[in-house]
Order: C-alpha cells, then sequence, then structure tokens
C-alpha cells in the first residue's frame, strides 16, 4: 500500500510545476504567501508564509482574511497554486480577488492545474491569462528520495496575473510577466478587462447571477 501511494501521489498534494514557480518568484521578486501549501510544498515555493491545507480546511482559509499585519509588514506578494478540483480552484480564485480588491495584496501569480476552472470564474479575462503550448508537469515530494518529481497532468493549465493598481508598478508588472512567461506559453490580455458586461451575459446564459463569493 505505501509503495501504490508513493507512486500514486494524492492530486491534491501535488505542488505546481517548478517552472512556473520559478517565473512567480521572478514576476513577484519574492513569494510572501501561500494561502494552499503543505509543509513538503513549501519546500519547492519558499513561500515566507502559507497556510498549511493539511491542518486547515479550504474554508478556514478562505474565511480568514490574508492581511497585513505587523510581523509579515511586506506581505502582499501572493503565490496560489490550486492543485486539483474546479469547484476548489473556483474557491481560491475568488477569494484571491477578494483579498486583491481589498488592498491586502500588491500583485498575485496563479496556477491552476485544473483547466475547467478557467469558465467557472470568467473574472480571470480581466488579467493577463498565459496558456502554455504543451501541459505543464505538477511535481510531488518524494519523502525517501529527498527530491521532487513530476508527474503527467491529464489536464491543461494555466497562468493568471493580478498586477499592481498603481500605474508605473501596473506597467512594469505587465512588462516583467509577459518576458519571463511568453516563451511558455501565449499571453491573453483581454481589450475589453475590466468590463463588466459578462456579467449580463453570464446570468442570461445560467439564469442566475456569477457569485464572486462562491
Amino acid at each position: 500500500m505505501i509503495d501504490k501511494i508513493r507512486h500514486s501521489p494524492d492530486k491534491c498534494n501535488l505542488a505546481p510545476p517548478a517552472d512556473v514557480v520559478a517565473g512567480a518568484r521572478s514576476v513577484l521578486g519574492s513569494i510572501d504567501l501561500d494561502p494552499y501549501s503543505t509543509v513538503d510544498i513549501n519546500r519547492l515555493v519558499g513561500a515566507s508564509r502559507y497556510y498549511d491545507r493539511e491542518e486547515e480546511t479550504l474554508e478556514d482559509i478562505v474565511r480568514k482574511e490574508w492581511y497585513v499585519d505587523d510581523v509579515h509588514s511586506s506581505s502582499k506578494r501572493v503565490f496560489v497554486g490550486a492543485p486539483t478540483g474546479a469547484a476548489l480552484t473556483r474557491r481560491l480564485l475568488n477569494k484571491t480577488l477578494k483579498e486583491y480588491r481589498a488592498g491586502h495584496i500588491e500583485h498575485a501569480v496563479v496556477w491552476i492545474a485544473h483547466n475547467e476552472a478557467i469558465i467557472r470564474a470568467p473574472w480571470v479575462w480581466d488579467f493577463p491569462v498565459c496558456i502554455p503550448f504543451k501541459r505543464l508537469r505538477p511535481m510531488w515530494y518524494d519523502d525517501e528520495l529527498e527530491n521532487f518529481r513530476n508527474v503527467s497532468p491529464s489536464d491543461w493549465s494555466a497562468i493568471i496575473y493580478l498586477p499592481p493598481v498603481q500605474h508605473d508598478q501596473f506597467q512594469t508588472g505587465l512588462s516583467r510577466f509577459h518576458n519571463v512567461f511568453h516563451s511558455m506559453g501565449r499571453i491573453v490580455f483581454n481589450e475589453y478587462s475590466s468590463e463588466n458586461d459578462w456579467e449580463k451575459s453570464y446570468q442570461i446564459s445560467c439564469r442566475k447571477a456569477y457569485d464572486f463569493h462562491a
């Protein structure tokens, strides 16, 4: 049983691809917070602080504020690596947007492993989105070898960037994101970004308003 688990890791325990983590660190400068991680995953991500999903439920993490306090006065550079599941990823995406709008996040890089999540959160097209040319391979920590190993993915994934809102930093952030990730995939930035006309279309199509909290 142990051997089976070792070679078939739980998808929820997967870490983001190493190239995505390295790219996120280049864009952000460093990673202050990873809100959905584990001790092993943080060996790769290297966030200054993280919320351990093995100790806290998703509801606990979504409910709390990812605020800046006196101890972590610069914890505004956030990396989110949602491991699996469209519903779980949507919750993390919507929570990230809420914290970003509240000013608790200066800028963030988000990696989604489940492609369906991108249609569950249509607001992501208000931001730059990198669609990789090939499927990115997530990783898992083999504590026997004390090293990360790749896993062949069944889904394609995407990288989303929430840039700083200040004009000068906004342009710098966009340029950096493009320079870092353009070799990984096509970067799409909607010319109609920040317009909310999609919400009316969503309501017509789904027969309900989009819930930014679900």
